[in-house]
Order: C-alpha cells, then sequence, then structure tokens
C-alpha cells in the first residue's frame, strides 16, 4: 500500500506540476492574444483612415476630372471664335485688298 501512496502521490505531484506549466503556458497565450488584438485593432484604425484618405482623393480626381472636361469643353468655344474671328479676318482683308486698286486709281 506504501508503494501505491507514493505512485498516487508521484503521479500528483507530475499532474500539478503539468498543470502549473500548462497554467502558464496559458497566461502567456492569453498575453500574446491580447498583444495581437490590440495590433489588429490598431491595424483595423489605419485601414479605415487609409479607406478615408483613398475616397477624399477619389472625390477629388473626379472634381478634377469634371473641371478638365469644363475646360476642354471652354477651349474648344474658343477656338470657334478665334476660328470665326480669323474667317473674318482674313475676308475683310480679302475685301480691303479689292478696294485698294480703286481708291489708289487717280
Amino acid at each position: 500500500m506504501n508503494t501505491q501512496g507514493t505512485d498516487l502521490q508521484s503521479k500528483l505531484h507530475k499532474l500539478i506540476e503539468q498543470y502549473t506549466m500548462d497554467k502558464k503556458r496559458l497566461t502567456e497565450l492569453e498575453a500574446e492574444l491580447t498583444e495581437k488584438t490590440n495590433e489588429l485593432e490598431s491595424l483595423k484604425a489605419n485601414d479605415s483612415k487609409y479607406y478615408d484618405e483613398l475616397q477624399s482623393a477619389l472625390n477629388q480626381v473626379k472634381k478634377l476630372t469634371m473641371e478638365n472636361e469644363t475646360l476642354i469643353k471652354k477651349n474648344l468655344e474658343l477656338e470657334k471664335v478665334v476660328s470665326g474671328f480669323e474667317s473674318f479676318a482674313n475676308e475683310l482683308n480679302t475685301q480691303i485688298d479689292s478696294l485698294l486698286p480703286i481708291v489708289e486709281k487717280p
């Protein structure tokens, strides 16, 4: 019986040691989990910040694209006006040239 008691005590001692090691490891893993959770929250906050910045940049690009399109339309209109002035100036030049021989005759 003494042997059974000693075996039982030895097994109990081993179980207590195993429990102590497992408890220590569990505590380490819980600390690691807390750290990783904090890192994840930080990354999520950064993702949200970057997403907002990306949305802002996208809106700016859309705004600039619309402004560019407006400027292109205005440029085309101005080119038409300039072309009209050039045509008018050429026609006026032609008419003046046709009048000059008449005016120059004595």
